[in-house]
């Protein structure tokens, strides 16, 4: 699958939604498609918000296919780089505090790295390449 959409809120949801149909055309199972819809959630939301906060037209690229036990994901655009050029590290939170005193984010990057097989991140000029794998929970 490939698909190539405009960097804002309803066309992430817009992309959400055709590729959790092509998935599950191709039998992706549930915990998968969960998965995959969270991660894939988190890294369009996090392009738009963050690698195109001060651009108003950019796009975000995205390659997806199913191999034997993995469904495998490529997602590009040519916005901000990662700060220092790198994936930010998982942050864990004390999640006992109260309420109000709970963080607000950081939270996006520690689902990232826990529901992802493989994750890698690059920038090659002035494109962002962030690849990942999820591992299928029926294989």
């Amino acid at each position: 699958m490939h698909l190539v959409f405009p960097a804002s809120d309803e066309a992430v949801r817009c992309a959400l939604a055709s590729v959790m149909h092509v998935l599950g055309a191709l039998e992706v199972d549930a915990l998968t498609l969960g998965a995959a819809e969270i991660v894939l959630g988190e890294v369009a939301n996090n392009i738009v918000k963050h690698a195109y906060a001060t651009i108003t037209d950019g796009t975000i690229t995205l390659f997806c296919r199913k191999e034997e036990d993995y469904v495998y994901f490529e997602l590009s655009d040519h916005g901000s780089p990662l700060p220092g050029l790198k994936l930010p590290a998982k942050q864990d939170h004390d999640l006992s505090a109260e309420l109000n005193a709970l963080p607000e984010g950081g939270f996006g990057w520690g689902l990232i790295r826990d529901m992802t097989h493989t994750l890698s991140y690059r920038r090659s000029g002035e494109r962002n390449l962030l690849r990942f794998s999820i591992r299928a929970q029926d294989g």
